[in-house]
């Protein structure tokens, strides 16, 4: 997310844009989290994570409406440019281990 965030634009209404574009793919990351580890849980822990999975997934639908709202058109060229950044972010290694980062630099290194 902050890697992402030193994208965004200054000024308004760029700014606002960037934020919920930003914002929306930090909840369409989560949604796969939970996605991918609710089979691999206990079955009260498994319907937690299926509900946030709901939830996560109307938020990131949410945001995108209401950058498009807030931009007055198209945001598919910002879309695709922060896609991007988070697959770089993602694939780039990272010197620390983190839940939402890249390869950790040491698991390279070693």
């Amino acid at each position: 997310a902050k890697g992402m965030r030193q994208h965004i634009r200054t000024s308004e209404p760029g700014r606002l844009v960037d934020t919920m574009i930003v914002g929306a793919l930090i909840e369409a990351r989560s949604c796969e989290r939970f996605a991918a580890l609710a089979p691999h849980v206990d079955e009260e822990l498994g319907r937690y994570y299926r509900y946030l999975l709901k939830s996560e997934s109307r938020h990131f639908e949410d945001y995108l409406k209401l950058a498009e709202q807030y931009a007055q058109g198209p945001i598919a060229e910002r879309v695709d440019f922060f896609k991007a950044v988070e697959q770089e972010l993602i694939e780039s290694p990272d010197d620390e281990f983190r839940f939402h980062s890249g390869t950790p630099e040491r698991a390279i290194n070693s």
